[in-house]
């Protein structure tokens, strides 16, 4: 989830791409609230590095190239990776529950309005790994006030039940006494993003990211112990 919140609005709203090539690295200190049960709040350090041209861009989630171009919009192709989820393997609710990690492709597509813009970012598991889709659709608006770069993100987020499964779900095989069968069903869920930008030099800027996401049904499930999950990200990034 924080990856992909660092990649997708940081380099957005913090660097430019350009035809020759820009890459931009970087080490953000990170938080976040537990979802599973007798999963703490974590705090940690993630690394930040990106590549990115008019139309290509790789980062450490994966790869998209925009294949259409056009005046107000864009619309490209998609491969990334999706980690396992982290149980708790220190709670016995999780004693012998594994998930493998997946990869993914989709579909993007931008529309932007001046300052604001409309996304559709699509993913479906190629990996036979879990079977499943996301879909997101973005509203996001960006402003420069001072030095500053601020952009708000608010969107829907719809997940398929099969992958709500390997995210929350128990089979028949995987119930224990300690831990009840759960059948996830597809969700469509909220969530918003807002990250700020201050450029400290002309290639380093300081980040600061907030993230929310409402996890809807799948907070019914046995392995879940919040409604809503919160990650923050503060650090530095230099862009080449």
């Amino acid at each position: 989830m924080f990856k992909k919140l660092l990649t997708g609005t940081v380099i957005c709203i913090g660097t430019g791409a350009y035809a020759d090539g820009e890459w931009t690295v970087g080490i953000l200190g990170v938080g976040t609230t537990g979802t599973y049960v007798g999963e703490d709040d974590t705090v940690g350090v993630a690394p930040f590095l990106t590549y990115e041209t008019d139309r290509l861009s790789v980062g450490l989630d994966g790869v998209s190239y925009n294949v259409l171009e056009y005046q107000q919009g864009t619309v490209g192709l998609a491969l990334g990776y999706r980690g396992g989820p982290d149980f708790p393997n220190k709670d016995p609710l999780f004693d012998g529950l594994k998930r493998d990690d997946a990869v993914e492709a989709g579909i993007t597509a931008q529309l932007d309005f001046g300052n604001a813009y409309v996304s559709l970012h699509t993913m479906t598991d190629v990996s036979d790994t879990h079977g499943g889709t996301e879909a997101n659709v973005v509203v996001g608006y960006a402003i420069a006030p001072g030095s500053f770069v601020v952009s708000a993100e608010v969107g829907a987020r719809f997940r398929d039940k099969d992958l709500n499964q390997y995210l929350y779900g128990v089979s028949a095989t995987e119930a224990t006494a300690a831990r009840s069968a759960y059948a996830a069903d597809q969700t469509t869920t909220a969530f918003a993003n807002l990250a700020v930008v201050y450029p400290v030099t002309q290639t380093i800027s300081a980040v600061g990211i907030v993230e929310y996401e409402d996890l809807g049904s799948n907070a019914d499930s046995p392995l879940v112990d919040k409604s809503d999950v919160v990650g923050v990200g503060l650090g530095l990034i230099m862009s080449f």
